[in-house]
């Protein structure tokens, strides 16, 4: 695949992530002309989510239609767009007051050629019960420093039971101490909520997780692999081989004003 070929496949596997998560957290997502809009209504604009993998066909209606959807509810939200891919929507929301609020970026695993052996010290498992998914609420309410019950809100126990989501968990001892979600969309393995408890990180525990869910999507049909990268995780994903392939301008709303 080409590096614009893998980014555009990174559009529809964001999006397809974040439909996945909240739906099974009881959370339903909203469609206007391409944008998908993904309400958890958290108060915080990173979980309120705007999505798209095609250009809009009218910019002005589809920036409206997103304030009128998050304002009724409330909270605020980010509209998410690859770099080049809808310059007419970020200028109709800079115009209706919606402001920058940087860019991430989009990098990717052009080919899953080869995986490490897995780690002698941590024992990394596909959760297959509630148990697992329970580990990985606690490792990512720990890693990124969120109150638990916000991850309870993102993080539902159906997605056990749904074939395109895995989650990987690593342990010491028994301790949960690193995670990592997958969510397939085709033949893509999009990777998810990377995290480390803070007493265990610069240990290698997070690369040997995100292995374990490109691992899962291979075995269940995916040549490549993409994700969205933190600034400290960014080294980590190059030294694996990921290369940066766009970047993810967002919005936040609501408008000033």
């Amino acid at each position: 695949m080409t590096p614009t070929e893998v980014a555009a496949a990174g559009d529809v596997n964001l999006t397809a992530a974040w439909v996945t998560m909240a739906r099974h957290a009881g959370h339903p997502a909203s469609q206007f002309d391409s944008l998908t809009m993904v309400a958890t209504g958290l108060p915080v604009a990173f979980f309120n989510g705007v999505f798209l993998d095609a250009p809009t066909s009218d910019p002005e209606g589809a920036i409206a239609a997103a304030i009128e959807h998050f304002g009724g509810l409330g909270v605020p939200f980010l509209i998410w767009v690859r770099e080049g891919l809808d310059e007419p929507l970020l200028n109709a929301g800079r115009a209706a007051g919606l402001r920058d609020a940087g860019d991430v970026p989009s990098m990717g695993l052009r080919a899953v050629e080869q995986i490490p052996e897995r780690s002698s010290v941590l024992d990394v498992i596909i959760a297959h019960d509630e148990e697992g998914i329970e580990a990985h609420r606690t490792v990512v309410t720990a890693g990124f420093e969120m109150p638990p019950e916000m991850a309870g809100e993102i993080i539902g126990n159906g997605l056990l039971d749904d074939p395109d989501i895995a989650v990987a968990v690593g342990c010491l001892e028994g301790i949960p101490v690193a995670t990592a979600l997958l969510c397939r969309s085709g033949t893509t393995a999009g990777v998810y909520n990377v995290a480390t408890a803070p007493d265990y990180r610069r240990q290698g525990y997070g690369e040997a997780v995100t292995w374990a869910v490109v691992a899962e999507g291979v075995r269940r049909g995916c040549t490549h692999s993409v994700l969205q990268s933190s600034q400290s995780g960014y080294p980590v994903y190059r030294r694996m081989g990921y290369q940066e392939v766009a970047k993810y301008l967002r919005l936040g709303g609501p408008p000033n004003s």
